[in-house]
């Protein structure tokens, strides 16, 4: 919990969102911590790059809104073996109402939790009602599945060397070719 609150602090005070008009560089998280902004995206990438670095599990996902069509980048991190999410570019921990993290399996299931959550019906210029729940029962984010490996684990030598090896080893080969 203080590891990845940590990390969130230091992402949300440290990298800002690109300001309108300027380039927009999609490139290392280095580059990104260096420059000190980036897109929302680019900045949930920074989260959990750095809290997947300090023993927290953790990756970012983009959800659409389902009349919209906005894009809203959430990220995830597991805390004692469950998926917090966070806002990272509006500096938002989604908390249930003792103020701990909220899961996705918890936001999902109760609309009023979002709202909790937040604060409000909107944070901003977000309102995360509809990415949490569409229709009568149909869930939008639900518990995710945690891709593996993780994003950040392929930029750490050791995890990196397996993956590229065992991507090799089981490799089929195409149209009997290889």
């Amino acid at each position: 919990r203080e590891r990845v609150m940590a990390v969130f602090e230091w992402t949300v005070r440290n990298i800002r969102r690109t300001p309108d008009g300027w380039p927009v560089d999609d490139d290392h998280i280095l580059h990104i911590m260096i420059r000190r902004h980036g897109l929302d995206d680019q900045m949930a990438d920074v989260f959990s790059t750095l809290s997947t670095y300090a023993g927290v599990p953790a990756f970012w996902k983009i959800f659409e809104h389902p009349e919209s069509g906005d894009k809203l980048v959430l990220s995830f991190a597991n805390v004692d073996g469950a998926w917090a999410v966070f806002d990272v570019a509006r500096g938002l921990v989604f908390r249930d109402e003792q103020g701990d993290f909220a899961d996705t399996a918890e936001l999902a299931a109760d609309p009023e939790l979002v709202r909790v959550a937040t604060g409000l019906l909107s944070q901003g210029d977000v309102d995360y009602v509809p990415y949490f729940q569409s229709g009568e029962d149909l869930r939008r984010v639900t518990p995710p599945v945690a891709p593996r490996p993780l994003r950040a684990e392929l930029q750490m030598p050791w995890p990196r060397l397996r993956h590229e090896v065992t991507q090799r080893l089981t490799r089929r080969p195409r149209n009997g070719s290889e």
